[in-house]
């Protein structure tokens, strides 16, 4: 009974969120949103995000830019199980090369399993089709953790714990890639620092909603993403 009572909450805030988001502003009046595009289910792919808001993507009272979904629709991008709500930065670069991308971000999860990603470093191949993602900062559970791809196949992940109970709260995470390094910092204090000598794909960065679960709902809540 108990936990059909939490996904039934879920459910209303889901609804609510979805109503907010049909009236709510366009993220883009307050976020720099320019050189990034939208992916949402359908899918569809949302360019020019000057005005654009849904119960998907909208900007709340707060002037938080809110990520919803409920994670048993239909409609996900090719070579995947699940849903997304999530942006896709345009640009496309080498590890040897210099990036930071930074998010202030908190999560409301009702997900069966509690497990979802919030930013990413995605591969991609010369032809444009998609490698393996380099790096996933995703909460587990109310944890927060990086995945880490260790090889160039893709079939070893390493999971390194950045921060503990983290669910509903705000955590601040700026991921940098430099000269062949990545660090990642989070509320200020480096958490990890990894040699990408191997890594041989170019990347772009991602941020918003995919869980890793096809039932409950979540919101994702940014109140800052830079890139640099």
């Amino acid at each position: 009974m108990r936990r059909q009572f939490i996904a039934f909450c879920g459910l209303l805030a889901f609804i609510a969120s979805s109503a907010v988001g049909a009236d709510a502003g366009a993220p883009a009046q307050v976020f720099d949103l320019k050189p990034w595009k939208l992916q949402v289910p359908g899918p569809l792919e949302v360019k020019d995000l000057r005005s654009y808001s849904s119960g998907y993507f909208f900007l709340n009272g707060s002037k938080e830019m809110v990520f919803s979904l409920d994670a048993a629709e239909k409609g996900t991008t090719p070579n995947t199980h699940f849903v997304r709500s999530e942006l896709r930065h345009l640009p496309n670069w080498t590890v040897n090369e210099n990036h930071t991308l930074t998010g202030e971000v908190r999560v409301v999860s009702n997900l069966q399993p509690d497990k979802l990603t919030v930013l990413q470093i995605h591969g991609i191949m010369p032809d444009g089709d998609n490698a393996p993602p380099l790096l996933r900062i995703a909460i587990n559970r109310g944890d927060l953790y990086a995945a880490v791809k260790a090889e160039n196949s893709g079939d070893k992940t390493d999971m390194v714990l950045l921060k503990r109970g983290v669910k509903t709260g705000y955590v601040k995470v700026a991921i940098t890639v430099k000269g062949g390094q990545m660090r990642i910092a989070v509320d200020g204090q480096e958490k990890l620092v990894r040699d990408l000598s191997y890594w041989k794909f170019s990347n772009y960065f991602k941020a918003g909603l995919y869980p890793q679960a096809t039932k409950g709902t979540a919101q994702v809540y940014f109140r800052s993403l830079t890139v640099e």
